[in-house]
């Protein structure tokens, strides 16, 4: 991926939010690829949801809480490269959601009945067992494979070659746990070895943003590609323009090893 120039501003992402809600405003109406109906259900939350999220990263890092939410950066991130994965893997793609989900929720009921919980005979397990029972016992190889790449970041991000986009994600995984970075967030080193008090975290300068708008450049590009018509193809070349990045910066999938060609 080209880095985004320095001089970059949350501006360029102004124009990539005003085009989503004019569509969100008119969702009865828009139209997608017949090739990709099985995907664009899931295509629109994810968009609407890393959208919605990255005007979050902006409003805060513009008003000096950018740490605060590198939650929702670490996770803006993460779908962005999704939304890249789903398209590529189709209706298999979503088939995995679902597996990756079903095992999920397996865990959380595990963890209810060892807090003490009284879930058992719940409906929804006996279902969700259901589903896992049948996958299990007619496995299909290629939702298998893509449950599994999923299950993990460096790798999802690998596949699509996103290894620089890894970068500032595993660093914000640093402001996601119980780190030293939490611990000296609202701190500042004195010059006698102690520490100042703050009532504001540290700044997390630009950095934020301009990834921000990279993850919604990318998310946009990715949800035009399915739609009947291009309808953030302008505010998405506006936004490309401004962040300064060049070529094309829609994750892709790298060609796996003892692949045909």
């Amino acid at each position: 991926m080209t880095r985004p120039r320095p001089g970059a501003r949350s501006t360029s992402s102004t124009s990539c939010w005003a085009a989503r809600d004019r569509m969100a405003s008119g969702v009865g109406g828009i139209a997608f690829l017949r090739e990709h109906e099985a995907v664009a259900p899931v295509a629109w939350s994810w968009w609407m949801l890393i959208s919605d999220s990255a005007r979050v990263v902006a409003e805060a890092a513009k008003n000096g809480n950018g740490f605060v939410v590198a939650p929702v950066m670490r996770n803006l991130m993460t779908h962005a490269v999704a939304m890249a994965w789903l398209v590529d893997g189709g209706d298999a793609a979503v088939q995995a959601v679902d597996a990756y989900s079903d095992d999920q929720l397996l865990k959380l009921i595990t963890n209810a009945k060892r807090a003490g919980w009284d879930v058992e005979g719940d409906e929804v397990e006996v279902k969700v067992r259901a589903a896992v029972d049948e996958r299990t016992a007619h496995p299909d190889l290629e939702v298998v494979r893509l449950t599994n790449e999923i299950r993990n970041t460096v790798d999802h991000m690998a596949a699509f070659g996103e290894q620089e986009g890894y970068l500032p994600y595993r660093h914000l995984s640093s402001y996601s746990h119980t780190t030293r970075a939490t611990a000296q967030l609202y701190l500042h080193p004195t010059r006698a070895g102690g520490w100042e008090l703050r009532n504001k975290p540290r700044e997390s300068g630009l950095n934020d943003v301009i990834w921000t708008a990279v993850c919604l450049i990318q998310a946009g590009r990715i949800l035009d590609s399915i739609l009947g018509e291009q309808l953030l193809a302008e505010e998405l070349d506006q936004a490309t323009a401004h962040v300064g990045v060049s070529g094309d910066i829609v994750p892709r999938r790298r060609p796996r090893r003892g692949a045909a060609n």
